[in-house]
């Protein structure tokens, strides 16, 4: 096999609508092939899936990321048979639409031995695998020493639960030997049954009636006082468990990539943060509930063998038969559970957007449509959660029977003992009681599958986001930056063709730097990867002459860079809030601020000033106003790099030339990138101006230089001039 250029194979290779999973579900087969660990979620988030489908280049580096070396290559039928291991292949379906496949092997019999996602498993001869794999391209891959297993995730699973309930060891133990006691006690009302039957009441011994029932009752208070006691553990285990997964959980959130987030509806995270009260539910079952069901189990069957061998019998039997009720029906129940979280996550997700864009929604007239969506989204979730009632229903009325059965049996068979003298009533009664609580007993142990399965699948789905690996915050602490050089960059999103390619540029400390060019062509793009929210292909970006982005410490850069984005974002709180964003300042530092830099006499325009209530998501502010806040939030931590991605579109024209005015004050003090489409205030304050055109820095220079070529800043002030 030839080894293609991914270039040229990323040309093409989308999928339909209906087949979009396509591509991932190959991969996804031939990673469970070598016995690996992965979702198809996580496969189309690293292929770049989009509901088009996917590239062979999506396919080719998610492979590589999951730890597989891959290569794209062209090959033939004889290729395929020689090579003797799995092979993801382009081909084209009935419907003469790009497809792919998985080829396990050649077999002199059967054939190639095929896996495709919309079929399943089946056999190919020579000749009709050469009809369907026309591109003659495909993905060879083998697991490297980065492949994760699933055992070795599973381990990787356990300890990390393990080190979440480290803290929880005391209070669990404590929990469950409170619970061996509360068991215990629970028969000591069915043995006192048999003693004032059998012997208490024919004596007719006042004081041993009274003695019986003055132990009973101290017995019965020590049950109460017990049981409540452990209830207070277990309440203190739940808070402290729940405070400390979901601040581990929210933290992990945090430092991972931005790159994860962009793929991501906010419902899902809201849901799996949620998860974790699916998780300590289970954990405060299987340390009560559980501890005393298996007590209950276990003591009542020694109870019963003791006055038959045949009842400790006859129970032990039915006990598998209980567990069978439920196992048949397991896989059932952990395929509803699972569709019941993604249902809520989408629920919640659409609710969430349907509030953010009501704007929209309120001045197109759109109400019934989103009602209309939301009540399909409600209802599927709902249809969801009938379906697993259905499930529940089910195994209740087959528990129940077997119930009735069970005790009508047992009842028949202890007064036929009593009739033929063999055990008197009180022991009759005594069983009575012990059969109805041990039955429960029994169906409670075989129902508890049923929520470890929910747990299960939340703790799946908290790990996989827990688990991925954080922004690398490691490197070389800097204090201050002079320089930024962007050498020969390159980048590209998951799957697709490259953005941008080639682009140098630079930007000095003193010198305002413009970066202009059409939208859409990576401008703003650019300006993340150097907030390091995305990782280059190729190229370098050297600071200060000396150190390469990724070589520097994230915190240290982080704290001397400041942004400003297209979207600005506004917490609820007050202005001083949004402007310090946590950061402990003296009020008369920030007013100081505020003078110094001429925000006063904006933000004196609000309502209460600087103590002015902004709203959820600044509401209560115009787009200039957030501009004008954004600005002063970046300008106060006093950075050593300041980016600008159209931070004036909003602004009218006096706020527009304060900042500019204000912008040629700062850029003594720190390197200052501003991004725009609009290139009307660039000819008076850009020191160099870039045209990021044709996925490369087309043009260079100042004002000046550039109006002495034909390029796309001097095309624009052309234009302007004749439409003067």
């Amino acid at each position: 096999m030839s080894i293609l250029d991914l270039k040229h194979i990323s040309k093409s290779h989308t999928l339909q609508l209906d087949q979009s999973d396509c591509g991932p579900s190959c991969l996804l087969s031939i990673i469970k092939l070598y016995k690996g660990n992965s979702s198809l979620e996580k496969i189309r988030e690293l292929s770049g899936t989009t509901k088009q489908g996917t590239t062979m280049l999506g396919l080719y580096q998610a492979a590589n990321q999951l730890g597989f070396n891959t290569d794209g290559c062209e090959a033939d039928i004889q290729s395929l048979i020689d090579h003797k291991e799995p092979v993801i292949l382009h081909t084209l379906n009935e419907n003469k639409l790009e497809h792919y496949i998985v080829c396990y092997r050649y077999d002199e019999k059967e054939g190639f031995l095929i896996g495709d996602p919309a079929k399943g498993i089946y056999s190919l001869s020579k000749n009709n695998l050469e009809k369907l794999w026309i591109s003659k391209t495909c993905l060879t891959l083998k697991p490297n020493e980065n492949f994760i297993t699933k055992k070795k995730e599973q381990n990787k699973q356990r300890k990390w639960f393990i080190n979440l309930l480290k803290d929880d060891y005391k209070l669990i133990w404590i929990s469950i030997l409170l619970g061996i006691f509360v068991a215990g006690l629970g028969l000591a009302m069915a043995l006192f049954s048999q003693k004032l039957i059998d012997n208490i009441l024919p004596s007719n011994n006042i004081n041993k009636l009274i003695s019986g029932i003055i132990l009973l009752t101290i017995l019965l208070f020590a049950r109460v006082g017990i049981s409540v006691l452990r209830q207070y553990f277990l309440l203190r285990q739940s808070k402290d468990f729940n405070n400390r997964i979901n601040l581990f959980f929210f933290s992990s959130l945090l430092h991972l990539p931005k790159s994860f987030f962009d793929n991501r509806k906010t419902g899902e995270l809201v849901s799996r943060l949620n998860d974790t009260q699916r998780i300590q539910n289970v954990i405060k079952l299987l340390t009560s509930s559980l501890i005393i069901d298996v007590l209950t189990s276990i003591i009542s069957t020694i109870f019963l063998f003791t006055y038959s061998w045949k009842l400790g019998l006859i129970c032990l039997i039915s006990i598998p038969f209980y567990f069978f009720l439920i196992y048949r029906n397991n896989k059932k129940i952990l395929c509803s559970q699972k569709e019941i979280m993604q249902s809520s996550a989408l629920n919640e997700s659409n609710f969430i957007n349907t509030i953010q864009g009501i704007s929209t929604i309120k001045i197109d007239n759109k109400q019934p449509l989103f009602s209309k969506l939301n009540q399909h989204t409600f209802a599927n979730y709902q249809e969801k959660i009938f379906n697993l009632g259905k499930i529940n229903i089910s195994l209740s009325w087959q528990s129940g029977l077997a119930n009735v059965v069970f005790v009508i049996g047992i009842l028949i068979y202890t007064s036929i003992l009593v009739f033929e003298k063999e055990i008197k009533i009180g022991e009759l009664m005594a069983i009575l009681a012990v059969v109805g609580s041990l039955l429960p007993s029994i169906a409670n142990l075989a129902l508890i599958t049923i929520p470890i399965n929910e747990a299960k699948i939340a703790f799946n789905r908290m790990y996989e986001f827990a688990s991925i690996e954080k922004e690398n915050e490691q490197g070389v602490e800097i204090f201050e930056i002079n320089s930024i050089s962007i050498q020969n960059l390159s980048f590209r999103f998951a799957g697709k063709s490259e953005l941008f390619h080639n682009v140098n540029v630079k930007i000095k400390k003193e010198k305002l730097t413009a970066i202009v060019g059409e939208s859409g062509n990576g401008k703003s793009t650019l300006g993340q990867i150097l907030q390091r929210f995305y990782d280059y292909e190729n190229g370098n970006i050297i600071i200060n002459n000396q150190y390469d982005l990724r070589e520097i410490q994230l915190e240290s850069y982080r704290n001397i860079l400041a942004v400003i984005p297209q979207e600005i974002t506004i917490f609820n709180g007050t202005v001083i809030d949004n402007i310090l964003v946590g950061t402990e300042s003296k009020p008369e530092e920030i007013l100081n601020f505020v003078r110094e830099y001429g925000f006063e006499f904006y933000f004196n325009q609000l309502p209460q000033g600087l103590t002015t209530i902004v709203g959820e998501e600044g509401i209560n502010l115009s787009g200039g106003q957030k501009q004008i806040i954004a600005l002063a939030r970046a300008l106060y931590k006093k950075p050593q790099f300041l980016i600008l991605d159209e931070a004036t579109s909003a602004m009218d024209r006096n706020t527009e030339n304060f900042t500019i005015h204000l912008l040629q004050k700062v850029k003594s003090e720190c390197a200052v990138l501003f991004i725009s489409h609009r290139l009307n205030k660039l000819k008076n304050i850009a020191d160099i101006i870039y045209i990021l055109e044709n996925k490369t820095i087309a043009k260079s220079g100042n004002h000046e230089e550039l109006m002495l070529t034909n390029n796309f800043y001097s095309n624009y002030w052309e234009e302007t001039i004749r439409g003067k």
